[in-house]
Formats: C-alpha cells, structure tokens, sequence
C-alpha cells in the first residue's frame, strides 16, 4: 500500500522538519558558549584554561565523549538570574554570563585594551607547559585531611576538595619540591600527584 503525500504537505514537512531539528543542535552549544563566557571573570590563566574546558561538557556529552573532570566542570560559574534579560544599560559592566558585546570579543589575535582576544587566548593556552619545580616553604592540613601549600616562589595552592589522594608529609617542607602541571595538577618530588587550585 502506497502513501500518496500532496505536493504542499511535503513542502511543509521540509520547512518544519529542519526547524525542529537546528534547536536541538545548538542547544548544547549555547550551553558551553554561555559557560565559557562565565569563565572569563576568573582572573588566574589556569584556573580560567580548566574553567573554559569544563564549559566544553555539555558538547562532550552530546558527542559521547569522556567527561571533564569534576574538578574543571565546578570551576564554571552557575548562570546568573536575570542574565538572558535585556541588555545592560550603557556604560554598565554586563552581568555575568550575558553576551559580551560585539566591540569586546574581539576575534583576532588581541583586543582593544592589548589583551589576547578568542584566538589569542585560545592559541596561546592549546600548549600548555609545565612551571619550574619549587620548593615548599609550608604546608598545612585542613580537618578534612586536604594541604594548602605555600611555594618558595610566592605561589599558593590549595588542594581540591574532589581529590580523592590525600599527603601524608610529615618532613620539613624544604624538602619537597613541587611542580604545577597542566591541569592544575601538583607533582610532588616526582611520585605524587594531586589535584589542586590557586588561592594566590
């Protein structure tokens, strides 16, 4: 048996078909633009690499690919009530999450104000290196059993609360020597690694 469709049905199926379909699509791109865009108020360049690929989780999960860690997705900020209202008024910085104006997401290599803009910064974070090894000039534990680390450097670091490895450094902190990796990962005297996040 044949199913005879009229011509004007079948035109309104290939109009209305698409149309239904294109949502669907950029739902999950919207997502991860509105979440990178959040990422933008974190002033620390690894926090804001790790925030910026968290963002990325809704497309990975469209695409059925391994999840972010946990410990990128919770460095992007919730969505702000209010922010897919109407624009700010002028000379009022916009809220967190709203569109950024057309003027500021630059595209090119830098921005007006000198700053990398989408490109630059993205070009400029794919190759991510290693920092130096410095010594510790103190650790501490917090109830949990988490450190915050102060290296000889100045750097602080934190380590995160979704970390699951736990130090048991009972030695001088001058005697361990720790390296920040991509990731926001610590490395500690070349065996141990744990998860970690800047405070200063």
């Amino acid at each position: 048996m044949r199913i005879r469709v009229s011509r004007p049905v079948a035109l309104l199926l290939l109009l209305v078909f698409p149309a239904l379909i294109v949502p669907a699509l950029a739902a999950p791109r919207d997502d991860v633009k509105s979440g990178s865009a959040r990422c933008d108020g974190i002033a620390d360049d690894r926090a804001w690499l790790d925030c910026y690929y968290g963002a990325a989780q809704p497309m990975r999960a469209r695409l059925g690919l391994p999840p972010a860690p946990n410990s990128q997705q919770a460095l992007v900020p919730p969505p702000q009530p209010g922010s897919q209202g109407a624009p700010p008024s002028q000379g009022a910085p916009p809220p967190l999450g709203a569109p950024r104006p057309a003027a500021a997401f630059q595209l090119g290599n830098t921005d007006r104000s000198g700053q990398p803009g989408f490109f630059g910064r993205l070009f400029t974070h794919t190759n991510v290196k290693a920092e130096p090894p410095a010594r510790m000039a103190s650790y501490s534990f917090d109830k949990a059993g988490y450190f915050t680390v102060t290296l000889a450097n100045g750097e602080v670091w934190k380590q995160n609360a979704l970390d699951a490895v736990r130090a048991t450094w009972r030695n001088p902190p001058g005697s361990y020597v720790a390296t920040i990796e991509p990731g926001s990962k610590m490395d500690v005297n070349g065996h141990e690694t744990y998860q970690v996040e800047r405070i200063r």
